[in-house]
């Protein structure tokens, strides 16, 4: 089970850097303050990390228990993938888009909580919310980061676009840490004990706490006339909250408490 999971894993990592880094970036510009140049550079990141899911899941293997909702996962993908290429035409035509690009995030948390519920773990209510939560802050410090790029060419842009993404990314690992208290505190499994025990409490300090830490510090500095350090610790928290994605879909699938 532990190897035939590894490319689900795969999976989740794709899923939840795509679907939410174009969720966040609908809802930041429905709410305006970002360049169009920004929008366009995001659309083209998305649109190539989703073709990357899509042949992730065409090349998913069959036998594990997440398999049973093949068929439709696999058409969610799909719908997802083709959203995600209209939001990149619509992007680069002018088109309004905002919403194309809030609706096809919406179908990739759809699909990740598919997979999340179709086996594999003890809980897939409790593993299909951490999966949305990681996707929300995967894609909130993905696209701040990358924002943060943005102010050394525009330095009149507001930084209220980049805190807005910050306090997103805050919110997710928050209720991360919630979700990972309630978890192991009643889904049955050895996700604290025996050899796993120090990776899980791992994953939840580097993966989650340490982020939120870096998060705060990245609001602060955004005070400053330059964003710089904000963008230097938004690359640290990126990694973290990288790290973390996998190492809690790994571990849910090892010990089947989802953290």
């Amino acid at each position: 089970m532990a190897i035939a999971a590894l490319p689900y894993v795969n999976w989740i990592f794709w899923a939840a850097l795509s679907a939410g880094s174009l969720l966040v970036v609908g809802i930041i510009e429905l709410t305006g303050g970002t360049t169009r140049g920004y929008r366009l550079f995001m659309a083209g990141t998305v649109t190539a990390c989703a073709v990357v899911l899509l042949v992730s899941e065409l090349n998913l293997p069959s036998g594990v228990p997440a398999a049973r909702t093949a068929d439709i996962r696999r058409t969610l993908v799909w719908v997802f993938t083709a959203a995600t290429i209209g939001y990149l035409v619509a992007s680069i035509a002018d088109w309004p888009r905002a919403g194309l690009a809030v609706l096809a995030g919406f179908i990739g948390l759809v699909a990740m909580v598919s997979l999340a519920v179709a086996g594999g773990t003890a809980s897939g209510g409790l593993f299909a919310i951490q999966l949305v939560l990681a996707a929300v802050a995967l894609g909130s410090v993905a696209a701040a980061m990358l924002l943060g790029h943005w102010y050394l060419v525009t330095p009149s842009l507001s930084p209220r676009p980049l805190r807005r993404m910050v306090w997103l990314l805050i919110g997710a690992l928050v209720a991360q840490a919630l979700t990972f208290g309630v978890a192991v505190a009643t889904v049955p499994g050895e996700a604290l004990s025996g050899p796993m025990g120090w990776l899980t409490w791992l994953r939840l300090v580097v993966g989650v706490l340490l982020p939120i830490g870096i998060a705060f510090l990245a609001i602060l500095a955004s005070r400053a006339a330059s964003l710089q350090a904000s963008t230097g610790l938004l690359y640290i928290g990126l990694a973290l909250v990288m790290a973390g994605s996998i190492a809690g879909a790994s571990i849910t699938y090892l010990t089947g408490v989802p953290v």
